[in-house]
């Protein structure tokens, strides 16, 4: 099957222009829609299936990060990529908490790296759903695990866990400690310490920093911010600690993680 796109951008030439001169069906993929704003690619949206999103930031009427919002309440299972033509990085970082999976810039396209970014695209969309299928089939093992009576955690423990995992994911560029986490969960320390090294299959400081690390990824990947930004973006205000706990988590250093992704 297709997988339908959707392109979205208020100046029209662009819209066009990008539309005409990429190879999608190449890559199998099939344009199936275009709007000038927010609103209109909404209005498209409730009468046609998509399944990726190509959205410029700054829009009359609604702006992309407004649509993206929207689209991420609305349309969970649609994938979402930035056209951007300016290096707002505070927009496109704002893109990228909203879920959006890569961004297109000006200067990929003008060097004609066209068929470049597309299968980049492609491939980012199945490690997504690849994710997500693992992330259901977790959620569902625990699920049923919950049912049982011989489980060693009550269904109240395992939703208490899952709640702290969502708050890890929501807020880890804070400041995030076990005590802290067990209290907005309802659970003593020691005990919540245990069940969630139990639940998660690793400690909770491992968990946090695998997700700072991921995160700190893409933004290496997709950004040339400092490492010194990109720190304290994922929760480590400590540039120099950063870089340590990075390199004991991927074997290499930022700046060397990032050489090799280009």
């Amino acid at each position: 099957m297709m997988i339908k796109v959707m392109v979205v951008d208020d100046d029209h030439l662009v819209r066009k222009g990008f539309m005409t001169m990429m190879p999608w069906h190449e890559h199998n993929l099939e344009v199936v829609g275009e709007a000038g704003n927010g609103k209109h690619a909404l209005e498209f949206l409730e009468n046609n299936q998509v399944d990726l999103l190509i959205t410029d930031l700054a829009m009359p009427i609604m702006s992309g990060i407004d649509l993206m919002r929207c689209v991420k309440e609305q349309y969970k299972n649609i994938s979402m990529v930035v056209l951007t033509f300016h290096q707002d990085f505070e927009l496109i970082q704002e893109a990228l908490r909203l879920g959006a999976l890569d961004y297109i810039t000006k200067i990929e396209l003008e060097h004609e790296q066209m068929d470049e970014v597309l299968r980049r695209i492609v491939g980012k969309m199945k490690d997504q759903n690849k994710r997500t299928r693992d992330t259901k089939l977790e959620i569902q093992g625990i699920s049923t695990f919950a049912e049982e009576d011989e489980g060693p955690y009550s269904p109240e423990v395992k939703a208490s866990i899952w709640k702290s995992l969502e708050i890890i994911h929501q807020e880890f560029q804070n400041e995030l400690l076990l005590p802290d986490i067990a209290k907005r969960v309802n659970m003593s320390r020691s005990y919540f310490s245990r069940c969630f090294r139990d639940i998660a299959g690793k400690t909770l400081n491992d968990y946090i920093r695998e997700v700072r690390v991921n995160h700190a990824k893409v933004m290496l990947r997709q950004t040339r911010k400092t490492i010194g930004w990109i720190a304290s973006q994922a929760g480590y205000p400590n540039e120099k600690y950063f870089s340590k706990v990075f390199r004991e988590l991927t074997g290499m250093l930022p700046g060397e993680f990032r050489k090799s992704q280009r």
